[in-house]
């Protein structure tokens, strides 16, 4: 660690606020254990009456609010699409030849 602070390329431990330090610390860890941090960011869902309706109702009986709902349904569906994708049958792959 001396010999990356002499380099730059990490800050020397009094630079930083305590705080912001543990931040980058806490951050660090998570990189190492395979977490990946991501920001958020929102979509936009046209749905007809019907469907909201549904949705609202599965989201009441499960006692979540309707937008914690749709991530949810949206996350399985994509897990299970992945893993479709991920047991497909791939074939063997071909050689083109060109005469």
């Amino acid at each position: 660690m001396d010999e990356l602070r002499r380099r730059g390329k990490v800050p020397a431990e009094n630079t930083l606020p305590q705080s912001e330090w543990n931040e980058r610390m806490k951050d660090r860890e998570k990189r190492s254990r395979g977490i990946v941090i991501q920001d958020s960011s929102s979509i936009e869902i046209d749905l007809d009456k019907g469907d909201a309706l549904k949705l609202a109702l599965q989201a009441h009986d499960k006692r979540v609010t309707l937008n914690q709902h749709i991530i949810d349904v949206l996350t399985d569906q994509l897990l299970d699409t992945k893993e479709l994708l991920r047991n497909a049958p791939r074939g063997n792959p071909e050689v083109l030849k060109e005469y």
